[in-house]
């Protein structure tokens, strides 16, 4: 490893206490700082960046014109645009964290892959028992899961005979993993739950304490290591969606009054002054200089 890398896991052992005596070696730690990294960039990056051109879809059709103008009541059109795009953009923060989680956990364990199976994440080689671990990952709790778990149970049994096919005479288990925020373990329906402390303990193959400080830790020190490279994007959002929602009477206020019309009346009703708003919007974002993504 270059001398950064190993930077990286010592500050990723020191921070969790774990040594190198247990769990992940130098080379998995490593592996999990990258992949949470990678996966974090790509999505979130790709995401926000993607959104400018599609600005009107994914932000303005989604104000609700009746909460918003009293959450936002006061407010000049810019400072709308901010709370907007800040909420936009936090949103898939949270979704590309899920994806980073969900890439740290396979990249730094020994003895799991991402699966090729439909429906299943990840795949868990037990070397004590050799048996087979499917895992569908959540990184956070959710509040509906009973289509989830029909999922699991569809694709997990498909995935186990490609398994069977393939040689494996050892056991299969299905596995239904929160990343975060699940605090016991519970088995029904043939898929076990495990809290997500006893998750991490099966992927890094340490005591659950233990497993749980270093994937923070792998996590807190990836997070140091993410491309803050949104902004142009945030700052293109920004002045797209409130050169859109400007009042064409008024310089700097919000039209709440055309919000409602666009997004509570039909298109014919509308899509006129829509075409002349994002005329306006897009050639002033492209007079800053913005050069948007390819």
């Amino acid at each position: 490893m270059h001398s950064s890398d190993s930077a990286i896991v010592a500050a990723v052992r020191s921070l969790s206490g774990v040594s190198a005596a247990a769990g992940p070696d130098d080379e998995h730690i490593l592996a999990g700082v990258k992949g949470f990294v990678d996966a974090f960039d790509f999505w979130y990056g790709r995401v926000i960046g993607e959104a400018v051109p599609k600005y009107r879809n994914v932000i303005i059709a989604r104000v609700n014109p009746f909460i918003r103008r009293v959450e936002l009541v006061g407010l000049d059109a810019r400072d709308c645009a901010r709370q907007l795009v800040g909420d936009y953009a936090r949103r898939n923060f949270v979704t590309a964290g899920g994806w980073a989680l969900e890439r740290m956990a396979i990249e730094a364990s020994p003895d799991a892959q991402k699966s090729t199976a439909e429906g299943i994440d990840a795949q868990r080689h037990d070397p004590a028992t050799s048996d087979y671990h499917l895992y569908v990952l959540k990184s956070g709790l959710v509040t509906r899961n009973s289509d989830i778990i029909k999922g699991i149970k569809l694709n997990g049994r498909r995935a186990e005979k490609l398994l069977k096919q393939g040689g494996v005479g050892n056991k299969v288990h299905l596995n239904y993993a929160i990343l975060s925020g699940k605090v016991n373990s519970s088995f029904e329906d043939g898929v076990h739950r495990p809290s997500s402390g006893e998750f991490w303990g099966e992927m890094f193959g340490l005591p659950q304490e233990e497993a749980i400080e270093l994937a923070l830790a792998i996590a807190a020190e990836a997070g140091k290591l993410v491309t803050r490279g949104d902004s142009p994007h945030i700052a293109a959002l920004e002045s797209l969606v409130a050169s859109y929602m400007e009042c064409p009477v008024e310089a700097g206020a919000m039209d709440w009054e055309f919000l409602a019309k666009r997004n509570m009346q039909k298109k014919d009703e509308w899509k006129s002054e829509d075409a002349v708003r994002h005329k306006k919007a897009w050639a002033t974002l492209l007079t800053s200089g913005y050069a948007p993504l390819k």
